[in-house]
């Protein structure tokens, strides 16, 4: 590669937009568990053990191992634009001999799964990176089951983070439901929607 490619990719990584591939290590740094650590996360997913299970912008699968773990009976759907993100996040899953997990190189707008086949679709830091959220999230409401589980989480330091207010107005314009929060320093949150009616309003923070 030359050097004026790395330089566009290396723009590219610290301006807005998709994580290029050749920098997926970033996304594995041990530092991470600080902000956010996998097993935190998959705490806040409302996973039981057939769960069925979408993660969408899975990466290099930071958060994967953890949440399939949850769900040994139920299964877990890596779905990410860069087929090379997808490679490593199933070399991960095979060396932690995760077996019930499958991978789909794709658009978000167009996400190409049967209605209502998921119970819990889940998003870290990558819905500012996508052109058109809006169809992200009406295609993940078509996806989950009534009652299933949308979550949300944006981090600090990341050139696409969207506040609170702009993800709960984009999310419920699609038709889910906000029905908690957990809030943790430096702006970090996960919020939690439903794509039903009947529900109760939490937060947590500290």
């Amino acid at each position: 590669m030359s050097i004026k490619q790395w330089r566009d990719i290396i723009k590219n990584f610290a301006g807005r937009g998709t994580c290029p591939h050749q920098l997926s290590s970033t996304l594995d740094l041990p530092i991470r568990r600080f902000v956010l650590s996998p097993e935190e996360l998959a705490q806040r997913l409302h996973l039981d053990e057939t769960s069925r299970v979408l993660e969408v912008g899975c990466g290099p699968g930071y958060f994967s191992v953890e949440v399939a773990r949850r769900v040994p009976q139920g299964r877990l759907e890596l779905f990410d634009l860069q087929r090379e993100m997808l490679e490593k996040a199933q070399r991960k899953l095979d060396r932690a001999g995760v077996g019930h997990v499958g991978y789909t190189q794709g658009d978000a707008r167009t996400l190409p799964f049967t209605d209502g086949c998921f119970d819990v679709a889940f998003l870290v830091t990558v819905l500012g990176e996508m052109p058109d959220p809006a169809a992200c999230l009406r295609g993940v409401y078509r996806l989950l089951r009534p009652g299933g589980w949308l979550s949300i989480t944006e981090q600090p330091g990341d050139p696409d983070f969207q506040p609170l207010p702009t993800v709960r107005a984009l999310a419920e314009q699609q038709g889910f439901m906000f029905v908690e929060t957990y809030r943790r320093r430096w702006r970090h949150y996960t919020a939690n929607f439903r794509n039903t009616e009947k529900v109760t309003i939490t937060s947590f923070g500290w």
